[in-house]
């Protein structure tokens, strides 16, 4: 059980507020679903952001299914009592093992809540384009095994070569603890893919998306070539536009109010990640009670 949370930049404003101006919920194990926050700020910057980070619990990406659902059920659970007119999971451990927990959990206790994942963006554009005929793909183990990607992706016909890096996301996390990167460990992994062959890589981990630079780094230093990686981060915050559009839930008033920054405890990353990226916000910290 998730007993504590911290809340940065605001308090939570228990206020029954219209639905368009209600804010959206992200949800991330750790201090990645903080680059899809950036990202969905620049494209919706009227649009006010509780951002969840279970980074009490984090790695998600070898925990087993059980676990993964226990977490999603408390964020689910928190997310249905304050009211949020979308819930984001940028998690893409946490949005595969939703992918059929949430629907019948929802259903048992006779609710509702709109979500969208990090994951569906991604395989409707690359099962949409043209030009993708071979993808390699990195994730946590649990994104890998599930299927989420590679189900979908092989039915579309294209040539999967996907590998589990385990140790990736907590060395994202020590690098917004200490600021080193472990490029032996970085190539270690890359050099298992076919990396002459693929089309594009997928960082199916929301953390890897401050790695970027240093995949881009490593194809052109070991292989001479450029790799498109494909934008999770843009992807989603252009379904979410896409999705409050349609459904007239844009906000289209002045924010009044702060975004709001929790995690359910206060990691060394977490608060430097949260300052680097939003570092014109001031940091408040309150510990309160997780709501439940």
């Amino acid at each position: 059980m998730i007993t504590a949370i911290l809340y940065l930049t605001c308090h939570i404003v228990l206020l029954n507020h219209p639905q368009r101006s209600a804010p959206i919920a992200i949800y991330d194990s750790g201090v990645g679903g903080l680059a899809i926050t950036r990202t969905l700020k620049a494209f919706l910057p009227q649009e006010r952001i509780h951002y969840i980070g279970d980074t009490k619990n984090l790695p998600y990406g070898q925990k087993t299914a059980t676990a993964l659902c226990g977490y999603i059920k408390q964020v689910v659970n928190f997310c249905l009592n304050k009211h949020y007119k979308l819930l984001v999971l940028a998690c893409h451990t946490a949005a595969a093992a939703a992918v059929s927990f949430v629907p019948s959990y929802l259903k048992s206790i006779g609710r509702k809540i709109d979500m969208i994942n990090v994951i569906d963006p991604v395989v409707t554009y690359i099962t949409t384009a043209s030009t993708y005929h071979h993808i390699g793909l990195i994730g946590t183990p649990y994104t890998v095994t599930h299927g989420s990607y590679t189900e979908r992706l092989q039915a579309a016909g294209i040539t999967l070569s996907a590998l589990a890096t385990p140790l990736l996301a907590p060395m994202v996390e020590a690098y917004f603890d200490h600021g080193k990167i472990d490029n032996i460990l970085l190539h270690n992994y890359l050099d298992q893919l076919p990396c002459q062959n693929i089309d594009a890589l997928v960082s199916a981990c929301t953390h890897y998306i401050f790695l970027e630079k240093a995949f881009k780094s490593f194809f052109k230093d070991h292989y001479q070539r450029d790799i498109a990686i494909i934008d999770a981060a843009q992807l989603t915050a252009l379904a979410v536009k896409a999705f409050l559009n349609a459904h007239n839930l844009l906000n289209h008033t002045a924010q009044k109010l702060p975004d709001c920054f929790m995690a359910t405890a206060l990691t060394p990353a977490f608060k430097n990640a949260s300052k680097q990226l939003f570092g014109a916000i001031p940091i408040e910290i309150d510990l309160e009670p997780y709501a439940t």
